[in-house]
């Protein structure tokens, strides 16, 4: 029998296109209410403080390293199995990486023996990815982390709604980064989530991932501020409107379309 895989198939359906004509008739296109909107739903969906929507889980994973003061001299401990970006992200910042095997061949997530033998007087921080929506061992790896003085950063690209424990995946590290690329299980095309229950690393990602400014143009624009300094060396790492329109939607399907995957995955 002849079968393909697609790199994706996409639920999309009139939900979305009412959801982006909703954008395009307000003609509001960067961050404004919608990208609000679906911050507070995903923190709430994975139960975290704070989500900030970003333009993908690249820039994500940049801004929780440049966050957590991860530089030159630095190292940080990275799945070999692994998408290039959770390497280049760490690369941006001058930081090194120092890569980790997989548990096994039943098990393509990154190994805590491995971390171990891994960790050098200038290892920084551990930076696991959820390989395919499949846990990474979280439990041992912040033992590790606690043990040795090292912040964890999850690549939770492939995780949007997986859970560990009662726990969303994400939700263990001080940031967790989604995808929402067009072949992961909440797409929007483009675009990211960094996740965080610390006040001061949502702060500073907040400003660095619109040019280091104190305010949006949105808050402005609402009459909550009227000016703004330009405080970091910040990026343009900004989600728009159509997409966070998309997320909205895409997020109120996650939960049963996880549940057909988990059912295909079985049968």
């Amino acid at each position: 029998m002849e079968w393909r895989v697609p790199l994706a198939d996409l639920d999309y359906g009139i939900e979305e296109d009412e959801a982006v004509l909703n954008v395009l008739h307000s003609r509001w296109m960067t961050m404004g209410s919608v990208t609000q909107e679906f911050e507070r739903a995903f923190a709430s969906f994975v139960g975290a403080r704070h989500a900030l929507a970003v333009s993908n889980a690249t820039v994500a994973l940049h801004l929780a390293c440049i966050a957590l003061g991860i530089g030159p001299g630095d190292e940080v401990i990275v799945p070999s199995l692994s998408f290039v970006a959770t390497s280049n992200a760490v690369l941006y910042t001058g930081a090194q990486v120092r890569f980790a095997d997989i548990c096994d061949l039943e098990d393509w997530t990154i190994s805590p023996e491995s971390i171990e033998r891994s960790i050098t007087a200038r290892t920084k921080a551990i930076l696991p990815m959820h390989y395919a929506g499949y846990p990474s061992r979280m439990v041992e790896i912040l033992e590790i982390a606690s043990r040795h003085g090292l912040t964890v950063i999850e690549d939770a690209a492939h995780a949007p709604g997986a859970r560990l424990q009662g726990r969303s995946l994400g939700t263990y590290g001080e940031i967790g980064c989604f995808s929402f690329f067009s072949n992961k299980n909440l797409s929007t095309g483009e675009g990211g989530m960094l996740v965080t229950d610390r006040d001061d690393l949502a702060e500073m990602v907040s400003r660095l991932r619109s040019h280091g400014m104190t305010s949006l143009t949105w808050d402005r624009h609402q009459g909550h501020a009227y000016s703004y300094d330009v405080v970091d060396l910040g990026y343009n790492y900004r989600i728009d409107e159509i997409r966070s329109a998309l997320g909205l939607v895409q997020l109120g399907k996650l939960r049963e379309n996880t549940a057909c995957r988990e059912s295909i995955t079985k049968s």
